[in-house]
C-alpha cells in the first residue's frame, strides 16, 4: 500500500505505511469522522487525566482496542504486546507483535 507521510508529505510505503495508518488511527478520537463513526480510538479520553498507573492501563487497553476494531483497517497486525510509558511531554506506547509474518516493534507518541 502507498500512503503519505503526515510531516513531510513524501510518499511511505510497507512497514512505514503501516506505523502511518497506527498513529492516524491512535490519534483519531473515535466518532469524529462524519461519515465514519466507527474509525479511531479511545485513547482521547485519557489525555487530560493525569499519566497514575491506572491512566496507563487504560491507554494499554484502548489502544489494544483499537487494534481489533476492523474499521479501523489494522488487521494486518497482530499485537502481542502493548506498553505504555510516561514522558515529560506524554505517553509512549511501544506495540511489538507480528505485521506480514514479521515480528516488528515500533513505538507511537501521544502528546
Amino acid at each position: 500500500m502507498l500512503g503519505m507521510q503526515r510531516d513531510t508529505g513524501r510518499s511511505i510505503s510497507g512497514f512505514d505505511q503501516f506505523v502511518s495508518r497506527v498513529v492516524q488511527v491512535m490519534t483519531t478520537p473515535q466518532g469524529s469522522r462524519e461519515h465514519r463513526r466507527t474509525v479511531g480510538s479511545r485513547l482521547h479520553e485519557t489525555l487530560a487525566q493525569s499519566t497514575g498507573d491506572d491512566t496507563l492501563m487504560k491507554v494499554q487497553a484502548y489502544a489494544l482496542e483499537a487494534f481489533y476494531n476492523q474499521d479501523n483497517g489494522l488487521g494486518d497486525f497482530t499485537p502481542d504486546r502493548v506498553v505504555a510509558t510516561r514522558t515529560a511531554t506524554g505517553v509512549v506506547l511501544r506495540f511489538s507483535g507480528e505485521w506480514k509474518s514479521r515480528n516488528v516493534t515500533f513505538e507511537v507518541t501521544l502528546c
